[in-house]
């Protein structure tokens, strides 16, 4: 069954591109692509390298709320591994899972390696939500399509009002806290509630989701500006975040696909030929997937091998004890 799935996505990856590429003459973007120079494509990467970081100190404050500890050099190598396997297996909860795995092998419990990975990843969406809302007002001048303007809106609410009913779940009768998924719920809702409801966790993850998101419109509108596009950075601004919002549908490898046909249409707001935001679509995920890789040498070469995770569990336990 797994196996079907991961062929499924592939599937949909590649049948989307062609549904895109059958829009208009592959010529054009081949001629936009070539437009583009090393040292454009290279700072796209190292901006893209520069999220990491942001997305590590997020993580840790999720750590930290659990009441763990997790060294920075540690969270971070897992952080890279995690978005290596977020491009190559076919959703995002594949790079999770490893996440789960490494940091559990790194030290933390399993329950609360688990619970933290989910809570970044819910909380990094609601930091997408929130960019997104907050650019409705000035992103409905560009966007004059009613369908589109509901579809964002309700993405923007229902995703953001969930999470919100989320933390405020009643707490769960004694009588359900026999079952194991109880406990597992219980106990995710109530470090959800810590990272909610305290503004020195709060404040910072949420900033630290936001300003990642805000470097990946820079690298869109980067990439935009070498292709000679007239794109302004607050065109990118606003219409960058619902393109991530719909490439985040788990339907594809990493997005790909799905993140083309929304960006070609989102773009077209802004009189952007389709080739062109093609071109843009492509490149954006090419230097994402490029600055993955530094997870896969890490994965491969570094020492995540059980041994030195073993090693690397000692120093978490250690650096707890000592913090402690």
């Amino acid at each position: 069954m797994k196996l079907f799935k991961t062929f499924a996505k592939v599937a949909v990856s590649l049948a989307l591109i062609w549904i895109v590429v059958r829009a208009f003459d592959m010529k054009g973007v081949f001629h936009h692509l070539l437009q583009v120079d090393a040292g454009t494509i290279a700072l796209a990467i190292i901006c893209a390298l520069g999220v990491v970081p942001l997305h590590t100190l997020r993580w840790m404050i999720a750590v930290k709320a659990s009441g763990n500890h997790i060294p920075f050099k540690t969270a971070l190598h897992i952080v890279l591994i995690g978005h290596f396997f977020n491009q190559t297996l076919p959703s995002s909860v594949g790079g999770d899972a490893v996440r789960i795995w490494c940091a559990w092998r790194a030290g933390l419990g399993a329950g609360d390696a688990a619970r933290t990975v989910i809570l970044d990843r819910a909380i990094s969406l609601v930091g997408l939500l929130l960019l997104a809302g907050a650019g409705l007002p000035w992103l409905f001048d560009l966007v004059t399509d009613p369908a589109a303007r509901m579809a964002i809106l309700a993405a923007v609410v229902v995703g953001i009002g969930g999470f919100l009913v989320f933390v405020a779940l009643p707490r769960l009768p004694p009588s359900l806290l026999k079952w194991r998924i109880a406990r597992a719920l219980a106990d995710l809702v109530a470090l959800a509630r810590r990272l909610t409801f305290t503004p020195g966790y709060v404040i910072p993850i949420l900033a630290l989701a936001v300003i990642g998101f805000i470097v990946f419109v820079f690298i869109v509108f980067w990439l935009a500006t070498a292709l000679h596009l007239e794109v302004r950075f607050t065109d990118c601004l606003l219409l960058v975040p619902p393109v991530l919002l719909i490439s985040v549908i788990p339907v594809s490898i990493a997005g790909w696909g799905v993140r083309e046909g929304a960006m070609v249409v989102a773009f077209g707001f802004v009189n952007v030929p389709p080739s062109a935001a093609f071109a843009v679509s492509v490149l954006f995920g090419l230097t994402i997937a490029a600055a993955s890789l530094p997870g896969a040498l890490l994965w491969l070469m570094s020492g995540y091998s059980a041994q030195n995770l073993e090693e690397a569990g000692k120093l978490a336990d250690r650096d707890r004890q000592t913090t402690g």
